[in-house]
């Protein structure tokens, strides 16, 4: 494993995306495939170099917004049956404590208030830790389990659905979690509403998916998810379809996104690319990105076409 410069960011370089281990580094066990593209033609072998700590201030999240990401994704892992419930939690409690003191020693002298959704250093940490949970349970996901559910913890068989390999997980994660988002954020969560962008009607133009574009990412920025966003359009025409770039300064989840791809985790805490997604594909579009990081944004190129007809 050697490191190198790529677009001028510092990279480790691997013989497989899916060996991420590196001395002195806490990695994740060996990954599927990830559901997300890192920008560059080498991405496949690629791993981002772990972040430092985010240096500037960023906002406070609206709770009940927070709540709805974390459910989402977390609804989204229940309902693929990879993994019992009652052990993912255990898990999950597991990972969180090998990585919460070395998560505050990076931010002294500030204060992470643990337990606190609003806080962006907590929403930061807890979501890295649920999904770099659900990434590593993936890559060995259970067809058949027994399941503790109710008050009484009554053990249940849960089978999933065999047509589903282990190694699609991701992406089928990925896909849940976007539409549960998509789906909350336009029916309401908890008694609040968020005027999400309705899907655009099929064969729409270009400047209903640009709108509601902008319009479901600001929604983001407006609960305190990132400081700005930006929507730049880079090309639209009919045979090659629109191709958008989208930037969020200062998200709420960068630090965690930036760790969980330096360690080869198989799925991200974007939640703004997966609402993305899910709204695109609503509007019955096909819809692809690559992501780049920087110490302080996200970028995510997408490119959106028609949906083939069967």
């Amino acid at each position: 494993m050697t490191t190198a410069l790529i677009g001028g960011m510092p990279c480790l370089l691997h013989s497989s995306r899916r060996w991420n281990c590196s001395s002195g580094i806490k990695c994740l066990a060996i990954q599927p495939d990830p559901a997300y593209n890192l920008e560059g033609e080498l991405s496949s072998f690629i791993l981002p170099l772990p972040p430092s700590p985010i240096q500037f201030p960023r906002k406070n999240l609206n709770r009940k917004f927070a709540v709805l990401l974390m459910r989402s994704a977390y609804d989204a892992a229940d309902a693929l049956d990879f993994i019992a419930m009652d052990k993912f939690q255990m898990k999950f409690w597991k990972l969180r404590e090998s990585e919460v003191e070395s998560y505050t020693l990076q931010y002294n002298p500030l204060k992470v208030k643990y337990g606190d959704l609003t806080d962006p250093l907590y929403f930061d940490f807890i979501s890295f830790a649920q999904f770099a949970t659900i990434s590593n349970e993936m890559r060995n996901g259970e067809y058949e389990f027994q399941e503790r559910n109710g008050a009484d913890g009554e053990l249940q068989t849960v089978r999933r659905n065999a047509h589903i390999m282990n190694s699609e997980l991701p992406v089928a994660f990925s896909q849940r979690a976007g539409n549960l988002i998509y789906t909350k954020l336009l029916q309401g969560f908890e008694g609040e509403s968020f005027n999400a962008p309705r899907p655009c009607p099929m064969n729409s133009d270009f400047t209903c998916l640009i709108d509601g574009s902008t319009k479901l990412i600001k929604l983001f920025v407006d609960q305190g998810y990132a400081l700005n966003s930006s929507v730049e359009v880079i090309d639209h025409d009919k045979k090659d379809g629109l191709k958008l770039r989208i930037r969020l300064l200062g998200s709420s989840t960068l630090w965690g996104m930036r760790t969980l791809a330096s360690r080869g985790a198989s799925v991200l805490t974007n939640f703004d690319g997966l609402a993305m997604k899910s709204f695109l594909e609503a509007s019955s579009k096909t819809a692809s990105s690559s992501i780049r990081f920087t110490d302080t944004y996200k970028e995510e190129t997408w490119t959106i076409t028609d949906r083939a007809v069967e």
